[in-house]
């Protein structure tokens, strides 16, 4: 049955391609819940097999998380300028982000669960997207990496040098849960 599930899964992220990457990286950049390892993962195996090519899928992955946090950011600040200018929720957003926004930006989409909503609190409070893009897309760089390179351990199976590869995926996790822990922590001072 897992065998069945992991075929049809390698499958489809074979079939979708460089375009289907980034695609569905955008649905998983946006607020809708769609998990990125459903395709980064079969990726990654495939670029270990050779069946693509481990850099474009990166960067498609990458661009794809940052287009749809694009949408997330434009859709917030859209509903800002329209409906909640004066609220005082967006004062105490703005607030935030005036403090700890560049480091969200960065962080959050290392953070599982919740990288891909740090853009709406970006955009409802104006954060200038010379410094927006950067961070969102060297996060999303490294989270795609992360769950690529995942993948192609499994693919490339014993001809991985091991302690490379363990080695990065433990210098990437070690990230991600630096990143997770900082940004819970900041989430709780704001609702104090």
């Amino acid at each position: 049955m897992l065998e069945h599930i992991i075929d049809v899964l390698v499958n489809f992220a074979n079939s979708i391609g460089y375009i289907g990457v980034y695609f569905y990286m955008l649905l998983v950049g946006t607020f809708i819940p769609v998990p990125s390892e459903l395709v980064l993962l079969p990726a990654g195996y495939l670029a270990a097999k050779g069946e693509k090519n481990l850099l474009l899928l990166w960067f498609s992955g990458a661009l794809g998380s940052l287009s749809g946090a694009l949408i997330n950011y434009f859709l917030a600040k859209w509903i800002v300028n329209r409906f909640l200018k004066d609220k005082p929720v967006i004062k105490k957003v703005t607030k935030f982000w005036k403090e700890h926004g560049k480091i969200s930006a960065f962080l959050a989409p290392l953070t599982p669960g919740l990288g891909q909503y740090i853009s709406i609190p970006a955009g409802l409070s104006h954060m200038p997207l010379r410094w927006f893009i950067p961070l969102t897309f060297s996060a999303n760089l490294i989270w795609v990496g992360f769950m690529l390179m995942i993948g192609y351990i499994f693919g490339a199976g014993e001809s991985a040098h091991k302690e490379v590869a363990y080695g990065s995926l433990v210098l990437l996790g070690g990230v991600i849960v630096i990143a997770s822990l900082y940004v819970f922590r900041e989430m709780k001072k704001t609702n104090k």
